[in-house]
C-alpha cells in the first residue's frame, strides 16, 4: 500500500515538475529567440551532414575516375609517346576535375613518372615537387620515391648539389625496403662530386643492406676502386 503524501508534499511541485515549467516560462517569454536557436541547430546539422556526405561522394568520385585511369594505363603501351600523351591528359583532367582529392595528389606523381620517361625534365620535377608538397601520409613510402625522383631529375640536369640534397631527404622519408637504393643513390653523387670519403661511406651503408647478391658484387668493386 502506498504511503500517504503529507500536506507539504501535495502543496510543492516535484523537481521535474518544476524544471518543465521554468523552461515553458522561458519559452512563452522568449519565443521568437527560442525557435531561432532550434531553427539554427538545425540547419547547422543539416549543413554538417551535407557536407560530410559532399566530401564521401567527391572522394568516391575521384578514387573511380583514378582507378580507369591506371586500368586504361595497365590495358595500354605506355612506353610510346602518344600513349604516354594520353595518359597525361586523363590525369590533368582528373587533377582540375577533384584538385582536393587523394587521387589528384596521386596522379602528381603519375605525371611526373610520365614526364620524365618522355624527357620532359623540367616538367617532371613540377609534378614531383606538388605531390611532395601535398602528401599528408607516408605510409606507403610513395613520397621516398617522389623525392628519389626529384633527385635522378636533377642529376638528369646535372645539378648534382640538388640532386643530392632530394636523394638525402629521400633517405630521411619512410624508406623501409629500400635503404640500399637511397646509400647507392648518395654514394654515386658524391662519387661524381669527387667526394671519395662520403662516396665510399655510403657505398659501404649500401652493401650492408642489400640483399640482391648482384648488386653485392657491384657494390663491392665500388668499394673497392674507392679505396
Amino acid at each position: 500500500m502506498a504511503a500517504k503524501l503529507s500536506k507539504k508534499e501535495l502543496k510543492g511541485p516535484d523537481a521535474f515538475q518544476s524544471s518543465i515549467e521554468t523552461i515553458s516560462d522561458y519559452i512563452s517569454e522568449n519565443n521568437t529567440r527560442f525557435y531561432a536557436i532550434v531553427t539554427a541547430v538545425i540547419l547547422a546539422a543539416i549543413i554538417t551532414f551535407g557536407i560530410y556526405m559532399y566530401g564521401s561522394y567527391y572522394q568516391s568520385s575521384a578514387r573511380e575516375m583514378y582507378a580507369n585511369a591506371q586500368n586504361n594505363i595497365a590495358a595500354n603501351n605506355v612506353d610510346t609517346p602518344e600513349a604516354a600523351r594520353a595518359n597525361i591528359k586523363v590525369y590533368q583532367e582528373l587533377i582540375n576535375k577533384y584538385p582536393h582529392s587523394w587521387s589528384a595528389r596521386m596522379s602528381h606523381y603519375h605525371l611526373g613518372n610520365l614526364y620524365y620517361n618522355l624527357d620532359e625534365i623540367d616538367n617532371a620535377i613540377a609534378e614531383y615537387k606538388k605531390f611532395v608538397s601535398s602528401s599528408r601520409s607516408d605510409n606507403a613510402g610513395i613520397k621516398f620515391f617522389a623525392l628519389t625522383s626529384l633527385g635522378y631529375c636533377y642529376e638528369a640536369k646535372k645539378d648534382l648539389k640538388a640532386a643530392l640534397e632530394y636523394f638525402e631527404k629521400a633517405q630521411k622519408s619512410n624508406n623501409v625496403g629500400f635503404e640500399s637504393i637511397g646509400f647507392r643513390n648518395i654514394a654515386r653523387i658524391y662519387e661524381q662530386l669527387n667526394d671519395k670519403k662520403n662516396a665510399l661511406e655510403n657505398y659501404k651503408n649500401a652493401l650492408q643492406k642489400t640483399t640482391d647478391p648482384s648488386m653485392t658484387i657491384f657494390i663491392k668493386r665500388k668499394i673497392s676502386s674507392l679505396s
